[in-house]
C-alpha cells in the first residue's frame, strides 16, 4: 500500500505531464473564441505594458514594458496589452471651465497677505516616463487616467503651495513668479517622479489681479521704470563726470608738462647766464688781480725807492743837525737875525692901555 507522500508525488508527476496540453487547449481556446486578434501594434510616441494575466511563468513576467516600435503579439485571455502615449504634453490652467483631461480651468492662488491673483493661462509641459510605463498604469489606471488622477490634483495642489509663499507685491515682480515656477517644478517632479510622469518645463506664468490692484502695480512698475531711467542717467552724468574730469587732468596735465618744459627751458637758459657771468667775472678777477700785483709790486718798488731816498734824505739831515749842534749858541743868533728880525719890521703895536699922562716918547726914546 502507498503513502501518503508517494501519492502526492505521484499526483504531482500527472500534474505536471498535464499542464502542457492544458496550457495548449486554452490558448487555442482563446484564439478561437475571442475577438481579438493576439497583435498590436506599438507605434511611434507609445509605449506598451504586456500583463500576464494567468500567473504562470510561461507565459512571462507579471508585467513587462515593451518600448521597441513595432508589432506585439500576445495571448488573448493569457495576456493583455496595454499602450500609453509618451509624447510631450502640454496640461493647461485657462478659463473658467474644464475642456478636457489636459485643459481646466484656470489656477486662483491665495497670496500670504490674503489678497487673490490668478493666472489667466499656465502651462505645464510634462511627458510620461517610458521606462515606468507599468507604474504609471499601476497607481493611475488605464489609459489616460494619469491626466486627471496624477496632473490635475497635484499640479493645482503644488503651484498653490509655490506661489502663495508671496504677497501679491512680491509676486508682481518677474524674477519673484520666475523664481516661484522653478521652485514649482521642482515639487512637483517630487510628487509625479515616483508616479512616472515628469515635467519638463513651466513657462513663468504672468499673474493677474483685481483692477485696482492691477492699476497700483502698474504705477509701481512705472514709478520702478522711471527710477531706473532716472538711475541710467545718473550713471550717465557720473560717467560724464568722469569723462570731463579725466579731459581736465589730461589738459591741466599736459599745461603742467608745457609749463614744466618751459621752465626747465628758462632754468637751463639762466644756468647758461649764470655760467656766462661766472666766466665773465672770473676774467674780471683775473684781470683785476693781474691789475692789483701789477700796481702792488710798483708801489713796492717806489716805497723801497722812497724808503732809500728819504734814508739818504734823513742822514744827510742828520748831519747838518749835527753840524749846527757843533756851531753852539751862534746858531740861534743868526737864525733870529735872518728870520725872526725881518719879520718884526712888519709889526704894528700900540699899548693895552691908554697912559693917563701924556709920554714923550721921542724924549723917552732919546734917552734911552
Amino acid at each position: 500500500m502507498m503513502s501518503s507522500e508517494d501519492l502526492l508525488r505521484r499526483g504531482l508527476r500527472i500534474g505536471k505531464s498535464y499542464i502542457l496540453p492544458i496550457v495548449a487547449v486554452l490558448m487555442l481556446f482563446a484564439m478561437v473564441f475571442s475577438r481579438s486578434s493576439g497583435c498590436v501594434e506599438v507605434e511611434p510616441g507609445e509605449v506598451a505594458v504586456l500583463y500576464n494575466t494567468t500567473g504562470l511563468s510561461l507565459l512571462g513576467p507579471p508585467e513587462r514594458v515593451i518600448k521597441e516600435q513595432g508589432i506585439v503579439s500576445f495571448v488573448p485571455l493569457l495576456q493583455r496589452i496595454e499602450k500609453l502615449d509618451v509624447r510631450p504634453q502640454i496640461f493647461v490652467m485657462e478659463g473658467k471651465s474644464d475642456v478636457d483631461d489636459n485643459h481646466v480651468h484656470r489656477l486662483t492662488v491665495r497670496a500670504n497677505d490674503g489678497s487673490n491673483f490668478y493666472f489667466e493661462r499656465l502651462e505645464i509641459h510634462y511627458q510620461v516616463i517610458p521606462s515606468m510605463a507599468a507604474e504609471v498604469i499601476r497607481t493611475n489606471g488605464r489609459g489616460d487616467d494619469y491626466k486627471w488622477r496624477a496632473m490635475q490634483v497635484h499640479s493645482r495642489e503644488v503651484l498653490r503651495d509655490e506661489f502663495g509663499k508671496y504677497s501679491f507685491l512680491q509676486i508682481a515682480d518677474p524674477s519673484t513668479y520666475g523664481e516661484a515656477t522653478t521652485h514649482a517644478k521642482q515639487a512637483l517632479n517630487e510628487r509625479l517622479n515616483p508616479l512616472g510622469v515628469e515635467v519638463t518645463n513651466i513657462p513663468p506664468p504672468k499673474p493677474k489681479f483685481d483692477d485696482a490692484v492691477e492699476q497700483a502695480i502698474d504705477e509701481r512698475q512705472n514709478a520702478e521704470q522711471e527710477v531706473e531711467v532716472q538711475g541710467e542717467k545718473r550713471k550717465k552724468l557720473e560717467q560724464e563726470k568722469l569723462h570731463r574730469i579725466q579731459q581736465v587732468d589730461q589738459q591741466k596735465n599736459a599745461e603742467y608738462q608745457q609749463l614744466l618744459a618751459d621752465l626747465q627751458a628758462k632754468k637751463q637758459q639762466a644756468n647758461n647766464a649764470l655760467i656766462a657771468e661766472r666766466r665773465e667775472a672770473d676774467k674780471y678777477f683775473i684781470e683785476r688781480e693781474a691789475e692789483a700785483r701789477a700796481l702792488r709790486d710798483q708801489k713796492v718798488t717806489q716805497a723801497q725807492a722812497n724808503e732809500y731816498a728819504y734814508q739818504e734824505e734823513a742822514k744827510g739831515l742828520v748831519a747838518k743837525i749835527q753840524a749846527v749842534g757843533n756851531q753852539g749858541s751862534q746858531v740861534l743868533n743868526r737864525e733870529i737875525a735872518e728870520h725872526v728880525f725881518p719879520q718884526l719890521s712888519k709889526l704894528k703895536a700900540r699899548p693895552y692901555s691908554e697912559p693917563k699922562t701924556p709920554i714923550d716918547v721921542r724924549t723917552s726914546a732919546k734917552g734911552e
